[in-house]
Parts: structure tokens; C-alpha cells; sequence
């Protein structure tokens, strides 16, 4: 299993799938930890999966509250209603 400094490593690379891959199992082994959630939420985000992005940090801030969470979730449902506004009314 990958460190949390190898995930960050390989999204700095540009490498969301193989973070999507490796925090999904972390995930899969302890779904207790708040960090696999956020980094795959990055990866998520870098590959357009806005929905799967939110989810994550849904998931990040049950586990582990906090104010930083809170305002990324915030941020993306703007985003989020931006788009489909876009999209409803061209």
C-alpha cells in the first residue's frame, strides 16, 4: 500500500488514475481514514468526476470534520451549479 506522501507525489505528476487506484485501496483496507478520501477526491476532480469528487469529500468530512473540508465541498457544489446552470441555459 502507498503512503499519503506517495499519493501527493503522484498527483503532482499528473497521475490521477494511479491515485484513484492506490487510495481506493487504502480505502478498501481502513475506510476510517480521512486522507485517502480527500486525495482521491483530487484525482477525482483532475479527471472531471465532479460527482465522485464530492462524494469522497462527503465521506473525508464524516470521518474527520473540519472548517478546510468543509469550505472544498462548499467550492465544488458552486462549481457543480455552475456547470449544470451552463448547461441548462446555454
Amino acid at each position: 500500500m502507498m503512503t499519503r506522501d506517495e499519493l501527493v507525489a503522484l498527483l503532482k505528476k499528473n497521475a490521477p488514475d494511479a491515485v484513484i487506484v492506490a487510495a481506493s485501496e487504502i480505502i478498501d483496507n481502513d475506510g476510517s481514514i480521512a486522507w485517502p478520501y480527500m486525495l482521491r477526491s483530487e484525482a477525482f476532480l483532475a479527471t472531471g468526476h465532479l460527482g465522485r469528487a464530492l462524494g469522497d469529500l462527503h465521506m473525508a468530512m464524516s470521518i474527520e470534520p473540519s472548517e478546510a473540508i468543509r469550505q472544498r465541498i462548499d467550492a465544488l457544489q458552486n462549481v457543480i451549479a455552475f456547470r449544470n446552470t451552463d448547461i441548462l441555459n446555454p
